[in-house]
C-alpha cells in the first residue's frame, strides 16, 4: 500500500523541490552564456586591436614606400632639372661670351668707320673733280633734242642747216663729230638726241648764243619733214649734271622760282629778276629751291 503525504506539507513545496535541479541547470547556462560574451567581446577587443594594429603597420609600410617612390621621382626630377640648369648657365656664359664680341666687333667697327671718314670725304671730292671732268670734256659740244629721226639723214648738213637758221653760219670744217646717242632710260620713246662737237669753244659758245637768241626753232625749218616738232638746243650735259636740272626746274616749279638755265656746265637757279643767283651742285643745293 502506498503511503499518502502528510496533511501538513503542501503539494506546491514539494513540487519546487523536484524542479531545483532544472534551475541550477539553466543558471550554469546563463553563466556559460555570460562568461562565453564576456570571451567573444574579449577576442573581439583583441581582434579589432589585431585588425587596427594590422591596417595601421600596412598604411605604414604603404606610405614609406608611397614616400620612397616620390623621393626617388623627386630625386630624378632635381637631376634632370639641374642638368637643365647646367645647360642654362651654359649657355648663358656662351651668350654673354657672345655679346662681348659683338660689342668688341662693334666698336672695332665703330673706330674703323671713323677713321674712315676722311677717306669718304676724299672719295667724294675725287668724285666731284671726276664730274668736272666729264662737263669740261663736252665743253666743246652743244645737244640736239627733239629732232625727228629719218632714214638715211645727214646730221652734218642738218647741223649747218641750224647754223644759217640762227644766223651763225658754221662750215663743215668747223664740226668734228656729230651723232645720235641712245637715251639714258631706254623706255624713253622721244627722238634721240645729236651730239654735235665743234672744233673750238668759241665757236661752239658762238652757237648756243645764237640758237637762244633764235626762239621757237621748228624741224620744218629744217627741211625735216613730218609732223612740226620744236628742237631745243642746249650745252651737253653730263649724266648726273641733267638729273640735277630736271630735279632744279620740278622744284623751281613747285616753289614759283622764275629761272632755271645751264652756264658752262652748272645749273643756275634765280627767283624774280632782282633776286641772286645761286648755282645748283649737288642733290643738296636743290632743297635750297624753296619760297
Amino acid at each position: 500500500m502506498e503511503r499518502s503525504p502528510p496533511s501538513n506539507e503542501s503539494p506546491f513545496v514539494n513540487q519546487r523541490k523536484r524542479k531545483q535541479p532544472e534551475d541550477d541547470k539553466l543558471s550554469s547556462i546563463a553563466s556559460f552564456q555570460q562568461k562565453l560574451e564576456k570571451q567573444l567581446d574579449l577576442w573581439k577587443g583583441q581582434l579589432d586591436t589585431t585588425i587596427t594594429e594590422t591596417i595601421k603597420k600596412s598604411m605604414h609600410t604603404i606610405v614609406e614606400q608611397e614616400i620612397e617612390k616620390i623621393s626617388t621621382s623627386m630625386k630624378d626630377v632635381f637631376k634632370e632639372f639641374s642638368a637643365r640648369l647646367d645647360s642654362f648657365d651654359n649657355s648663358l656664359v656662351y651668350i654673354m661670351e657672345r655679346q662681348d664680341s659683338f660689342d668688341s666687333r662693334l666698336k672695332e667697327i665703330e673706330g674703323k668707320f671713323q677713321g674712315n671718314c676722311d677717306v669718304s670725304d676724299q672719295i667724294s671730292a675725287l668724285q666731284n673733280k671726276i664730274d668736272i671732268m666729264e662737263q669740261q670734256a663736252r665743253s666743246y659740244n652743244i645737244e640736239i633734242a627733239n629732232l625727228p629721226e629719218r632714214r638715211n639723214e645727214n646730221l652734218l648738213s642738218i647741223v649747218e642747216k641750224i647754223g644759217c637758221v640762227i644766223k651763225h653760219p658754221v662750215h663743215t670744217s668747223d664740226i668734228v663729230s656729230v651723232h645720235r646717242v641712245p637715251h639714258f632710260d631706254n623706255r624713253n620713246t622721244r627722238p634721240k638726241n645729236i651730239i654735235a662737237r665743234f672744233t673750238t669753244k668759241i665757236i661752239r659758245n658762238n652757237f648756243l648764243v645764237a640758237a637762244r637768241a633764235t626762239k621757237g626753232l621748228k624741224s620744218d625749218q629744217l627741211s625735216v619733214s613730218g609732223t612740226v616738232q620744236n628742237v631745243y638746243i642746249n650745252e651737253h650735259l653730263t649724266v648726273k649734271n641733267k638729273q640735277l636740272f630736271r630735279m632744279s626746274r620740278e622744284q623751281a616749279a613747285k616753289n614759283n622760282f622764275k629761272y632755271v638755265w645751264i652756264k658752262h656746265g652748272t645749273v643756275l637757279v634765280r627767283q624774280t629778276d632782282s633776286s641772286a643767283i645761286f648755282a645748283v651742285r649737288n642733290k643738296q643745293d636743290v632743297k635750297k629751291i624753296r619760297a
